[in-house]
């Protein structure tokens, strides 16, 4: 298990990425697995990362991503 800290980290540095990545889909999926794993979240927070996974389970389009993935990161930082 990874900290918080360390899981808002990655996310930034994945969200910095998302432009040139050649699947957004699973570039979002490693953000929602990145934040996932991380121990120290409040349970709203926790609810905000759980929301994203069943989001990005129900394969949004490919423009949403990356905004979704930046409201779900402002929110945690």
């Amino acid at each position: 298990m990874t900290t918080r800290g360390e899981a808002v980290a990655a996310g930034k540095r994945l969200l910095r990425a998302f432009a040139g990545a050649p699947d957004p889909r699973r570039h979002a999926q490693t953000l929602y697995a990145e934040l996932s794993r991380a121990e120290g979240w409040s349970e709203k927070e926790l609810d905000l990362i759980l929301g994203l996974g069943a989001w990005l389970k129900a394969r949004p389009s490919v423009a949403k991503l990356k905004p979704r993935c930046e409201q779900v990161m402002a929110a945690l930082r």
